[in-house]
This record gives C-alpha cells, sequence and structure tokens, in this order.
C-alpha cells in the first residue's frame, strides 16, 4: 500500500513542478508573441492530446518525467517574426529564464500560503549534549536554545540544519549564539574539512546535541533482554541506577557507563512506578552494550514551536526563504565539484517518490505541499546549471553567440548536445544508483 502512496505522491508532484516550470517558458514565449507548437507535460508517446485557438498542440505523454515547449524557429532556424530565432537575445533569455523562475514563483506562492496557515514545528531547544563531544567540549548544555549560527537566525531545528549544511566541507570555527538561563552566550566548534566526502541526515547530531524525545518507549526486541526483565512499550523511563532520566539519547550513555553489569530502572507504567533490573548484552557489530528497546520518538512538549505569519510578513520570509535554498543549493553544487561535498548526497526518482510518499502518510498535505516547494525549487536550479540542452545550457549558448557576433557551428553544436543529453543520464544513473544503495541500507 504504502509503494502505491509513494508512486502517486511521485507522479503528483512531478506533474504539478513540471506543467509549472513548462508554463513559465509559454506564457513568456507567447508574451514576446512567439507562436508555441507543442506544450508537452512527460516523455514518450502521446495520450491525450488538444489544440488551442493559437494552434498550439498540447500533449500529455507515457512517460510522467520531464516535457517540454517546442517553439517555432527554435531549432529551425526560422526568421518569421513568431520564431523563436527572430527574437532578441534578451527576449530568448527572458523565455528561457521563464521555466525556473515559475519554479520558484510556485515555491514562493506555496510557501507564504504554508506561513500564513501555521505549522508546528522542532525548535532550536538543545536536548541531551553526548558526553566528549565538540558540543560538550565548547559548552553546551540541555536546555539551550540555539538563535543563531555565524549569521543566520535561527528558530527551528531545521533552520539550524539548514545553517549548519552551509559549512559542510570547511575548516574553522561553528559560531553559535545561545540563549542559557536567559543569558545569551557565545560558542564556538571547530571543524576541519567537516563531514567531507560523507553522506550526514543529522548535522547537530553529529555535533552531539540530540532531539528532545522523551524517554518513552516505542518497540522492544522479542527475546530481548528488556523483554526478558519485564519491559513494555509506551513505559516511561524515570531512572537509570537513580540518575535521573529526561531525554532518549541519555539512555544509552548509561547503560555504556555501567560497563555491563546490570542496571536498574524506574519506570512510569499507567501512573504506577516501577523498579527493574536488566542485564544489557554486548553488540559486537555497534560495539556497545544494548537492551533492545526503541524510541517511541514523541517529542518533549517545550521542544514544539507553533508558527504562524501575517501575510505580508508571511509573503517575506517565503522569499527569504525560498533565495536561500536556491543559493545553498548552487554552493552545494559547487562543493560537490570540488569534493567538498559527497555526490552520494545527490537524489533522485525513487528518493522524491519515497519522500512524497511520507510526507502524504505521515505529514499530511502540508508536509506534502512543503515538500513541492523544495523540489521545484530544485528543478530551478538544476535547469540553471550550464549544460547543453538544459536551460542554463541554452542561455550559455545564446550568449556566447552574442559575444562572438554569429552562430555556432552546427558541428560544436551537435557536440554539445551530446554531451549535455549523457551528462543528464549519467546523473540520473548515478542519482538512482544512490537511491537504491539508500534502500539497500
Amino acid at each position: 500500500m504504502n509503494f502505491l502512496v509513494y508512486i502517486f505522491g511521485f507522479l503528483t508532484l512531478i506533474l504539478i513542478i513540471t506543467a509549472i516550470h513548462e508554463a513559465g517558458h509559454y506564457s513568456m514565449a507567447r508574451f514576446f508573441k512567439v507562436t508555441i507548437l507543442d506544450f508537452s507535460i512527460g516523455m514518450g508517446k502521446s495520450l491525450k492530446s488538444w489544440k488551442d485557438k493559437a494552434d498550439t498542440e498540447f500533449h500529455l505523454r507515457m512517460l510522467p518525467i520531464g516535457g517540454f515547449v517546442k517553439m517555432k524557429g527554435e531549432d529551425e532556424g526560422k526568421d518569421a517574426d513568431d520564431s523563436f530565432s527572430s527574437k532578441k537575445y534578451y527576449q530568448k533569455v527572458l523565455i528561457l529564464l521563464a521555466g525556473p523562475l515559475a519554479n520558484f514563483f510556485l515555491a514562493i506562492i506555496l510557501l507564504t500560503g504554508l506561513n500564513i496557515y501555521g505549522n508546528t514545528a522542532l525548535s532550536s531547544l538543545v536536548g541531551y549534549v553526548d558526553e566528549e563531544s565538540s558540543s560538550f567540549k565548547a559548552g553546551f548544555k540541555k536546555g539551550d536554545l540555539i538563535v543563531k549560527i555565524d549569521s543566520f537566525d535561527v528558530s527551528t531545528r531545521s533552520d539550524a540544519q539548514m545553517a549548519l549544511s552551509r559549512r559542510l566541507g570547511e575548516t574553522g570555527d561553528i559560531i553559535f549564539q545561545v540563549s542559557s538561563s536567559n543569558t545569551e552566550k557565545t560558542m564556538k566548534i571547530p571543524i576541519k574539512s567537516w563531514l567531507q566526502g560523507e553522506e550526514p541526515s543529522d548535522l547537530l547530531k553529529n555535533l552531539g546535541i540530540n532531539v528532545p524525545i522523551k524517554p518513552i518507549i516505542g518497540e522492544i526486541l522479542a527475546d530481548s533482554p528488556a523483554e526478558i526483565s519485564g519491559l513494555k512499550k509506551n513505559d516511561e523511563i524515570l531512572e537509570i541506577n537513580n540518575q535521573a532520566v529526561s531525554s532518549w539519547s541519555e539512555i544509552k550513555s548509561k547503560i555504556n557507563s555501567n560497563l555491563g553489569f546490570p542496571s536498574n530502572f524506574k519506570i512510569l507504567r499507567d501512573q504506577e512506578i516501577i523498579f527493574l533490573s536488566i542485564l544489557p548484552e554486548f553488540s559486537d557489530e555497534k560495539n556497545e552494550w544494548l537492551i533492545g528497546i526503541s524510541a517511541s520518538n514523541k517529542i518533549s512538549p517545550e521542544a514544539l514551536v507553533f508558527q504562524r505569519e501575517a501575510p505580508l510578513s508571511a509573503l517575506n520570509k517565503a522569499t527569504i526563504q525560498t533565495f536561500n535554498v536556491v543559493m545553498d543549493s548552487f554552493e552545494f553544487l559547487y562543493k560537490m565539484i570540488i569534493g567538498y561535498v559527497s555526490p552520494k548526497n545527490l537524489g533522485g526518482p525513487v528518493m522524491i517518490g519515497q519522500f512524497a510518499g511520507e510526507s502524504l502518510i505521515y505529514g499530511g498535505f502540508y508536509s506534502f505541499l512543503l515538500l513541492i516547494s523544495y523540489v521545484s525549487i530544485g528543478l530551478g536550479v538544476i535547469n540553471l546549471v550550464p549544460i547543453p540542452i538544459l536551460d542554463g545550457g541554452q542561455i550559455l549558448i545564446l550568449t556566447i553567440e552574442r559575444l562572438k557576433g554569429s552562430p555556432i557551428s552546427p558541428t560544436v553544436l551537435d557536440f554539445t548536445y551530446r554531451f549535455g543529453i549523457s551528462a543528464v543520464i549519467l546523473l540520473m544513473v548515478f542519482a538512482f544508483i544512490n537511491d537504491i544503495s539508500r534502500i539497500g541500507a
């Protein structure tokens, strides 16, 4: 069932952002009075087609990946007044830019609506800090609130992750502004080639700052020490060896610090206090002592914050969000090219489908619209990369021709297009392989 939801989510998402992208090209071309011969969503055989009054053919095609707008004179060199080739340089550039800009505009519209609607988010409150971690050494404590990372304001854990992602592969100090016990203080965490070549998922966790998750048991492994000792799902762990437990992340360190000896647990179960002694088992694979429990992932109430914006404020915030994601995306691509960021971080259709499906299942319509916003930005950014056959590559070719004062030779153009097609196919295959490897992991 989940697989079908993933497929549905993926197809819906791709069709929306592709249609918006091509509509951008279409609208700008019509504005400059260019005749549109074909407006297609998808690739391959046409499943449904129709014509409008301007004699443009619209197609819904079999493969729901990609799309295109074919303009008169785009590749045939016709110089009629209504052809693409007859238009001025700036008009051609605007027509090509209109697709990515439409994707960015879609993101701004959706993010504005989501900001007005409001949502409960995980704040930047610091949970349990791993002992001996870089954050622990810097002085972070449970209950601190991160308000700024480097020059970026932070109010949610997502904001913090975004700010930290800008430092991947770098060397230096990450500067944190933290509110601790109503006192503002500055902390520094030194990094050296930070996570270069790796595939991180939780950057705060990498620094030793855990999510404030309540110490409530979600699942218990069969025949594990926890099950044998009498622990049950939804038990809340209050103490281990007479030491208070307020966050899930504390449990592992307290069990490991007991060096395999039985640990005494104080449990809250159905408003009743229960005491249990549990003998852990050593895992050679993970090199630690385990009792066989997993978290319920219930967030501590104080770590949640509800955010809602007035219309103008929501629009301003959405514009800034979109701009930051666009700039971060280009920086990410640059760092990947020079080796600061692992190419394994690239995702393809499988990952998008999984995220889309999970957004619908677990996060509802809000999360799905948020995902559409970010994937739409991603599509716009990728199309601005100067690879022939992409919008950015077409703009680069037009600019070179403008500077040299004459068209590029057909032989060179043919080579660049073949190179562009090969590059895009290789990129898609690589992203697909990354998706499959993630599933295998």
